[in-house]
């Protein structure tokens, strides 16, 4: 089943790749909290236009925003979050086992169009948050990075030799347990119905199932992505906080942010009305993708949020606050191995130039819905999609032209990630 489950539900890792009523949206942009700022010209807005419905042209659902210094430049939904009924869904059983969200949350289906309250999963643009988890427990002085694995899981293979730096730059040997589970070590399958028996709150057989098989390199010695290293920093901060990393993330990163609008696992309490629905097209037309279980990709890839509330967060990682001047440093230090074309891997981060210019950002990809969070630090720029097309353009590839569109830079060449 896993076999298949990978080819429809294109489970994917780096180097591939205003509501007019409580239940939708008009398509008009609600204001993001944000100091207003000068607007691009109307070439530029064209050119960004252009860009964006090229890649995913309506009906899919787009919401982009562009900042600098915190500022508004732009922003714009594109498309429908929800393309209304009769849905169409993938060739697949819903192997998740899970309640779609129109369904959790009773929403009004209909052709609504994006806006900038509109939740979408933002997939591996998780890792941002997990990664400061630790670094908030480092800063508090509970736990280092220097601290190998087995300090807080004996079992695997040459675990006293994987740092948690390891885990977090990707640099441990660790086998991808999203991956990996559909081909090469069917166990997860197991596992992932371990996890359900559980009510989602016992990862013990994926930990186990991880811990049986082989390094895939010696810790330390290359880069290789994999999402089982954060869903392992994950267990850890919970852990060492003793509350589970949603918990913990609410605490300590979106309460203290105010980013009312950002969840760990699933959309936030209900009511909720304005989520964007995942969909994708595998060459025979558009279907609904299966919502895929947030918990289970834990701190790999189970937060959903908004563009608003990302920029929040961009703005947080900037200066000290919640994080100390050192620990901002510790974030944004990249590897000493780097990643074949996409810069070094930092801490949810990578670290990167286009155009001379420092670029940090990590995107993400999970069932129906693709995501970018990209910065460039030195103007204090932040260019954020989200989409509810999962198998089109990767957002990485928008880049380019969309600082184009802003700063008019020289031509320049990327290549792609997607993770998750």
């Amino acid at each position: 089943m896993w076999a298949t489950a990978r080819r429809l539900l294109g489970l994917t890792t780096p180097l591939l790749l205003a509501a007019t009523s409580a239940c939708g949206g008009s398509g008009a942009v609600s204001p993001l909290v944000a100091t207003p700022g000068p607007s691009p010209t109307p070439l530029a807005a064209n050119a960004i236009d252009a860009t964006i419905t090229q890649a995913y042209p309506p009906p899919w659902g787009t919401e982009v925003a562009i900042y600098q210094n915190g500022a508004l430049l732009y922003a714009r939904g594109y498309g429908l979050r929800d393309r209304g009924l009769p849905d169409s869904w993938i060739d697949l059983p819903n192997f998740w086992n899970l309640a779609q969200p129109d369904v959790a949350y009773g929403l009004q289906r209909g052709p609504f169009a994006p806006d900038a309250n509109s939740l979408y999963d933002i997939g591996s643009v998780t890792k941002q948050f997990t990664a400061a988890a630790i670094l908030l427990l480092a800063q508090d002085g509970k736990l280092s990075l220097n601290d190998s694995l087995a300090k807080y899981f004996a079992g695997f293979p040459m675990g006293d030799q994987i740092t948690l730096l390891d885990l977090m730059q990707h640099r441990s040997g660790l086998i991808d347990y999203v991956d990996e589970f559909t081909t090469k070590y069917p166990a997860f399958n197991d596992a992932y119905e371990a996890f359900m028996q559980s009510g989602q709150t016992d990862y013990s057989v994926t930990v186990s199932d991880l811990q049986r098989y082989p390094l895939d390199f010696a810790p330390g010695s290359q880069y290789e992505y994999s999402n089982s290293n954060y869903l392992m920093l994950g267990l850890i901060v919970a852990k060492v906080s003793g509350e589970t990393l949603g918990a913990f993330l609410q605490q300590r990163i979106f309460t203290p942010l105010k980013m009312t609008q950002t969840h760990f696992g699933d959309y936030g309490p209900p009511p909720q009305a304005d989520i964007a629905l995942g969909y994708g097209d595998f060459g025979s037309g558009v279907v609904r993708r299966w919502q895929w279980n947030l918990l289970w990709m834990g701190g790999a890839g189970g937060i959903t949020s908004t563009v608003g509330d990302l920029e929040k967060w961009d703005q947080a990682v900037r200066t000290p606050g919640i994080f100390t001047q050192a620990t901002l440093a510790q974030m944004f230090t990249p590897s000493p191995i780097p990643s074949a074309n996409l810069g070094s891997y930092a801490a949810g981060w990578f670290v990167s130039s286009l155009d001379g210019r420092r670029f940090v950002w990590h995107d993400g990809a999970i069932g129906g819905y693709q995501s970018i969070n990209a910065t460039f630090p030195d103007s204090q720029l932040d260019i954020i999609i989200l989409t509810n097309d999962s198998t089109g353009t990767a957002p990485y590839f928008l880049i380019p032209s969309l600082l184009n569109a802003v700063a008019a830079p020289a031509s320049r060449t990327v290549r792609r990630s997607v993770a998750l």
